[in-house]
């Protein structure tokens, strides 16, 4: 209701209007993010070098794995004029190969190591860079100051899921019905007091467990065609470099990660837009006024896999 009044129109309006996005394949669905640290997972953006004849075959390999969730062929429009030579780390002029196998890897904490040692062996003979998230300046949304310690870190500060809680998540995380009465409906779903769901969410929210509730857009149906993972390397500390960015309204995630043997860069941030010309001034525009240089974008050219997490599947 409080939407529908601030566009001026009936509350069915807005509804119906999400319904036809959806229908539109605008929408990929409406319901609970979360994080998935707290919830006892852990994930990492994985990558890997593969030749162009063996593509679709390596990712046809990995998109099976419910763990996979996000998979991309992702190449260079800004390639960096460096290369990597052997530790110590030393950055010289001259091209060289990136990883243009990009996707996510998401599983229960006691099974992660051997689901990552299943993905490598489903790549072998080519390496996988395992790059977990090391700092979270940035999921979605700008963090106020009083969350932003919680949320740069990737320490998990939550009391075990509960099976009650499995069950919360479990009714919010797909794809759930869009309705006036939206809370006391999964309320009854839960046979819970409305005001008690209502409780527990906020509580989640508050430590963090819960990102949000809302849509999720089919980006590249909705006219976002290029998405852009924006690189840079930073000597030392990335706090600076990473809350600038984080501060940029068209950066929607911003992390750093470790580096790779063959990708020597540690802050990653991505960006969306509707071509690659207007990616490609995004990433300059926030090159300098974030004042970073030597960065490289890698654009998303191909999709072979975006779902959302299925968190306690069985």
């Amino acid at each position: 209701m409080a939407l529908a009044d601030e566009v001026g129109c009936e509350e069915a309006d807005v509804i119906g209007f999400l319904d036809n996005c959806r229908a539109q394949g605008i929408v990929r669905r409406f319901g609970a993010v979360f994080d998935t640290r707290r919830l006892g997972y852990r994930s990492a953006l994985c990558a890997a070098a593969i030749p162009s004849s063996e593509l679709d075959d390596m990712a046809a390999r990995l998109t099976p794995l419910s763990g996979v969730t996000h998979c991309y062929l992702r190449e260079p429009t800004h390639p960096s004029p460096f290369t990597l030579h052997p530790s110590p780390f030393t950055l010289h002029p001259s091209p060289f190969t990136f990883p243009n196998l990009w996707f996510t890897l998401s599983y229960p904490a006691d099974i992660f190591a051997a689901m990552a040692d299943e993905v490598a062996a489903r790549l072998r003979p080519h390496e996988v860079h395992i790059l977990p998230a090391t700092r979270r300046y940035k999921v979605d949304v700008v963090f106020g100051a009083a969350t932003r310690a919680r949320d740069e870190s990737v320490e998990d500060d939550m009391p075990p899921i509960t099976p009650s809680d499995r069950a919360i998540i479990g009714a919010l995380q797909g794809d759930t019905e869009i309705r006036p009465d939206y809370f006391a409906a999964l309320a009854a779903k839960l046979g819970m007091n409305e005001w008690d769901l209502l409780s527990t969410l906020e509580m989640w929210r508050r430590r963090g467990r819960l990102k949000r509730i809302g849509l999720l857009l089919s980006h590249r149906n909705a006219g976002w065609t290029a998405n852009g993972m924006c690189c840079w390397r930073i000597d030392g500390d990335t706090t600076e470099a990473g809350r600038a960015l984080a501060a940029c309204d068209e950066v929607t995630h911003c992390y750093e990660r470790p580096e790779a043997p063959t990708f020597p860069f540690n802050l990653f941030a991505m960006i969306h837009a509707r071509s690659p010309e207007e990616a490609s001034t995004t990433f300059a525009r926030l090159e300098e006024s974030c004042r970073l240089s030597a960065g490289t974008m890698l654009i998303s050219t191909r999709e072979y896999k975006k779902t959302s997490m299925t968190f306690f599947a069985k």
